[in-house]
């Protein structure tokens, strides 16, 4: 029951993570909110939890594990009414802030506390479950958020956690009662104001950055020092410090150091992807709200197969190959994306997201597996809120990174493409005929076609690039150790213990 209740938590965070982005075009017009205005919908959400991630080890150690878990989601629940209420921008704003601030801590403690309670040989078990409650969320967000969008109101995909919210809640409360138990642990202050001074300034640098032009904005500059400097001053602080707010021991752990920078890896490739595509879809592909979450549902799917798969092959098989296997899955759908047209059929589309599906639920586990089985338990809390941090950073770099590439790419590459559309060009006339470049009308219908393939080109430019990156990362996972280190510990901890 207790596994039950975790899973409704993390069930509760994932899908509220890509709900709210389709349905930020009715927000905005709902609310009267200009398209700078609207986009502190998805920042504040984003700065809170990435603030309150680092800290969430440090809440279980201090005031136990379930005990942290169980206010969160009372605050998440709350919060998430609050946003299905707000009469205006700055309520939801707000709200949403609390909603990351309080979510922070759920996905990386479900996942610790499913180790400690179940037996090591249904580890492999334990992890299927929490992987299929942690990326069923982001896969089915798209297809339920444009259901309620298209038809109910924009306000329930927030209204509809309160009972998953509820449901956690109680799970939790008859189930997992009066079990923890409390440790007094240091708070380093200092640590924690530099280490949240460089997330904020960053993420902000990362969400303002599309909107003002990067560097040539003051503001982003700005941003991005503050970022450098007291990120300087984190790292510098962390290894002169007797007691950090981040331990450097917990990286001398080779599987947890290279199972971070692959996680990172994962959430740039899969949560930057995602919404690049289905902006592909809808403002290109003139598909339909409904349309794309369907052709998105297909990634689900494919996740829950291989989630069972993974489940069963964890301890039998070489973890490092059910990972490669996985990442095969994910290079196969870039390879197909950077050949897509603006013919392209919604089933091909579909076979993209299963194909993602199959591969994000291969690496999961097997990863979760290699990251943990050698980390010691005292770093355990403190390792899962920072592999969710990082696996966070990495999909909001992703974000940013791959819309301003595929932005830039698009200016020159309908430059190039222009540069051929002349009345002295045969094609010209092969392709559309009779066009008489001195009527007005014309000139529009040729300028409107030329800045539609040189977007599509643009996407293929993106996804070519995230293709050959995404085969990077196997060298990551031929880094890691098989076997679990000599006396590192491996034991599962007592049952609520922290």
């Amino acid at each position: 029951m207790i596994t039950i209740a975790a899973l409704t938590a993390v069930l509760l965070v994932t899908l509220d993570s890509t709900i709210a982005t389709i349905a930020l075009g009715r927000i905005q017009s709902n609310l009267a909110a200009s398209p700078e205005q609207i986009t502190w919908v998805l920042t504040s959400y984003l700065i809170a939890a990435a603030v309150m991630t680092p800290l969430a080890g440090w809440l279980a150690d201090r005031f136990g594990r379930l005990r942290t878990m169980r206010t969160s989601v009372f605050f998440f629940t709350l919060s998430s009414l609050g946003c299905g209420l707000a009469p205006n921008l700055e309520t939801l704003t707000l709200f949403r802030f609390i909603q990351g601030a309080s979510g922070a801590s759920l996905v990386p403690l479900s996942q610790v506390l499913l180790l400690d309670i179940w037996p090591e040989e249904k580890h492999g078990t334990a992890i299927s479950a929490f992987g299929v409650g942690t990326l069923m969320g982001p896969m089915l967000g798209p297809t339920l958020g444009a259901w309620l969008i298209e038809y109910i109101s924009w306000r329930w995909i927030f209204l509809i956690n309160v009972p998953i919210g509820v449901l956690a809640l109680i799970g939790f409360t008859v189930f997992a009662a009066g079990h923890d138990k409390l440790r007094e642990v240091k708070f380093d202050m200092r640590g924690f104001i530099y280490v949240s001074v460089a997330l904020t300034a960053f993420q902000l640098m990362l969400d303002r950055g599309q909107l003002l032009d990067w560097f040539s904005s003051t503001e982003v500059a700005i941003e991005a020092a503050i970022a450098a400097l007291f990120g300087y001053l984190a790292v510098v602080h962390v290894f002169t410090t007797a007691d950090p707010f981040i331990k450097p021991a917990i990286f001398k752990d080779r599987n947890f150091a290279l199972g971070t920078a692959f996680m990172m890896g994962v959430g740039i490739f899969m949560v930057g992807a995602i919404p690049i595509i289905t902006t592909m879809m809808q403002q290109l592909m003139g598909y339909p709200v409904m349309l794309t979450g369907m052709v998105s549902l297909p990634r689900a799917i494919g996740n829950i197969l291989t989630v069972i798969v993974a489940g069963q092959l964890v301890g039998k098989v070489d973890s490092r190959l059910l990972m490669i296997i996985g990442l095969s899955g994910m290079i196969g759908g870039f390879y197909i994306l950077s050949g897509v047209t603006l013919e392209t059929d919604p089933w091909t589309m579909a076979l993209v997201s299963f194909l993602q599906g199959l591969g994000s639920g291969l690496m999961f586990l097997p990863l979760m597996m290699m990251v943990f089985t050698t980390l010691p338990d005292k770093f355990k809390n403190e390792g899962a809120t920072l592999t969710a941090l990082m696996r966070n950073l990495g999909g909001a770099v992703g974000i940013s990174v791959i819309q301003t590439l595929t932005l830039r790419d698009l200016a020159a590459s309908q430059s190039r493409l222009a540069e051929k559309v002349t009345p002295d060009n045969p094609l010209v006339g092969w392709r559309y005929g009779d066009v008489d470049f001195t009527d007005p009308l014309d000139v529009a219908a040729r300028s409107g076609e030329v800045a539609r393939q040189g977007l599509i080109l643009a996407y293929h430019h993106t996804f070519e690039m995230m293709f050959v990156l995404s085969m990077v990362m196997v060298v990551i996972c031929l880094l890691m150790k098989r076997k679990k280190e000599t006396g590192a510990s491996s034991k599962p901890a007592p049952v609520f213990m922290d």
